[in-house]
């Protein structure tokens, strides 16, 4: 059955992009994000991944905030339509691919409302190919990224206002 992304010229196999063109169940597609402030008094790290052959999408996010550490995770069955980026409170909006992209985390205890923007073009990094022995264990490809962020940190119900002067942040993507 054809999803939403099959209407893009995106094929790499002659599958629908509802099906992944390897049997491995540990197959994955997911980002990394990093947001801190020039004090390092702030750390944030944060990341979506999508396991397509478990059926599986999660998020999380991790703040320190000076002797604090707080965590939230979210985690729910896929859906068809792989363009959105969503999972709980928590999203990911690809506003300019390879760019800029706002993410969202609309929890209590940790919120945000954050746009990345990259500072250079993202860089491709070699693959990723591990074996034991003959087998091999992991195949995988990435790019990274540096940038700066702006927005919205909620840590505890305190505000606190985030700007591409004071932010910086990394990020990568891999699948």
């Amino acid at each position: 059955m054809p999803v939403p992304l099959d209407e893009y010229p995106v094929h790499q196999a002659p599958l629908s992009m509802a099906h992944m063109a390897t049997s491995d169940r540990n197959a994955y597609d997911r980002c990394y994000l990093n947001a801190h402030d020039r004090t390092g008094e702030i750390f944030l790290v944060s990341g979506l991944g999508v396991y397509p052959n478990l059926g599986v999408i999660d998020a999380y996010a991790t703040v320190r905030h000076g002797d604090r550490q707080l965590s939230v995770r979210m985690s729910d069955a896929l859906g068809d339509d792989r363009t959105v980026q969503k999972v709980g409170p928590y999203s990911i909006e690809v506003l300019d691919p390879l760019q800029r992209l706002h993410v969202v985390c609309d929890h209590d205890t940790l919120g945000f409302d954050l746009t990345w923007t990259g500072s250079f073009p993202v860089v491709d990094e070699p693959s990723h190919i591990m074996r034991t022995g003959g087998r091999v264990i992991l195949d995988a490809q990435r790019f990274a990224q540096v940038g700066t962020w702006s927005g919205t940190l909620r840590i505890e119900g305190d505000e606190i206002a985030v700007s591409d002067d004071r932010w910086l942040g990394n990020r990568d993507r891999s699948w």
